[in-house]
């Protein structure tokens, strides 16, 4: 019976922990950004979304700027409606194009998982203007008929 020589034991589990070492970081990094870019894309998603369904709601029910913003921050959720900025642009009268612009800074959206290689959410957002043409202004009374 022969027995395992204890230096070529020693040396295999060198080798292992020196893949590990150099493999480990890339693998880290390609999971943080699988992570943090999936994340960024749900919540362009729902910011392109809630711009979209603000235009409309102005559009076609001739909502108040105020009422707008509320249903564009209740699309958005807590997260993102925290910090967002959302400027509206009513048209005077039907006919005109009308304009909802959300911004959302990408911080709200998800965790800096990729700061250490240069890719640092801080400064960046995520932004949707979607316009449409309004088929009622808030002037025009609800008892019209078109």
């Amino acid at each position: 019976m022969k027995l395992p020589d204890t230096r070529t034991s020693r040396r295999r589990g060198a080798i292992l922990s020196m893949e590990l070492v150099l493999v480990l970081p890339i693998f880290l990094l390609l999971i943080f950004s699988i992570v943090e870019f999936s994340m960024l894309m749900s919540a362009q998603t729902r910011v392109a979304t809630a711009a979209q369904s603000g235009a409309r709601m102005m559009s076609i029910s001739g909502a108040s700027g105020q009422e707008v913003q509320d249903r564009v921050k209740d699309l958005l959720g807590p997260a993102l409606a925290n910090d967002c900025s959302i400027e509206i642009q009513p048209a005077s009268k039907p006919g005109e194009v009308g304009r909802v612009y959300v911004r959302v800074p990408m911080r709200c959206a998800s965790p800096d998982l990729l700061w250490m290689v240069g890719f640092g959410l801080s400064e960046r957002s995520i932004e949707s203007d979607a316009a449409m043409v309004m088929e009622r202004s808030a002037a025009v009374s609800t008892d019209s008929v078109y």
